[in-house]
């Protein structure tokens, strides 16, 4: 009896015993179905299309084809993913996966933009869009200036004999506060006056009138004297200039009214509720 006893209580017989609860209780929740054999759901049929695809990928990567091993494990591995893939779908390993949900989304999103990059535009069609939308092809405006950098505050009296220095000819390179900044910069458009002075600098000088120098001015650094000696404002792009442009424009928009289609004819198939809060 105590022989019996012994065996009962070895770890190794309970772990056997919980073994066989997990696979019988497997074998009776596993849908009927999906044991069926020939029925698409257990049916893996590796085409001839798909081997084509791993060869053209170890191409890419390896510079020479497969040897008759390499495909094999090639197609081997393609099973052996697919296998594990079904599964994961089939127990709902899928839901609730922030990141794979994201994936599928921009999948689905890439094949509306597939379709809509096949569809060229008639000459009319960008026309139409470029006359509709002129505002958005404009050749950037450029400036050029002089500038005397008084610092982070006003001082009304350096203001004073600097102007007074000006007027009795002395170079203006040679006035203000010492800095970094360029003395004069030529002929620009926004992206480099703001990126030397700061945001909104730009927009500032356009806005002045006249050649003299202008009142003291602020910038992401301080103050400055400026005289404005160049100024190019905003011009209307002709089609032929803009065409590349309004091409891209088109087909984005193209592509953004095909992904709502294809949203809205989907969310057509589905009842769809959102469960009001339980207090």
């Amino acid at each position: 009896m105590s022989t019996i006893y012994r065996f009962l209580r070895q770890p190794l017989l309970h772990f056997l015993v919980l073994g066989g609860l997990i696979f019988a209780l497997y074998d009776l929740v596993t849908p009927e179905v999906a044991k069926v054999v020939g029925d698409p759901k257990t049916e893996i049929v590796v085409t001839q299309l798909q081997v084509e695809r791993l060869t053209t990928e170890f191409q890419a990567i390896w510079q020479r084809p497969p040897t008759s091993e390499e495909q094999q494990k090639l197609i081997d591995n393609f099973i052996r993913e697919e296998v594990l893939v079904r599964e994961a779908l089939r127990i709902g390993l899928d839901r609730d996966d922030t990141v794979l949900r994201r994936r599928l989304v921009q999948k689905m999103e890439y094949l509306a933009a597939s379709a809509a990059r096949a569809r060229k535009p008639t000459d009319e069609e960008l026309v139409s869009y470029y006359q509709n939308n002129q505002q958005n092809y404009l050749r950037p405006g450029r400036i050029a200036f002089e500038q005397i950098f008084l610092g982070e505050k006003i001082d009304e009296t350096l203001v004073g004999e600097i102007q007074a220095q000006l007027n009795d000819g002395v170079p203006a390179m040679e006035l203000g506060k010492r800095t970094l900044l360029p003395s004069s910069l030529g002929i620009s458009a926004r992206a480099k006056v703001d990126g030397l002075f700061g945001d909104g600098l730009f927009e500032r000088l356009m806005d002045l009138e006249g050649t003299d120098w202008q009142k003291p001015l602020k910038s992401g650094y301080g103050f400055h004297l400026i005289r404005i000696t160049d100024k190019q404002k905003a011009e209307q792009l002709s089609f032929e200039e803009a065409r590349k442009f309004v091409s891209e424009d088109w087909s984005l928009q193209k592509y953004t009214e095909s992904k709502d289609r294809q949203h809205e004819a989907l969310r057509g198939q589905y009842r769809i509720t959102v469960e009001e809060k339980v207090n």
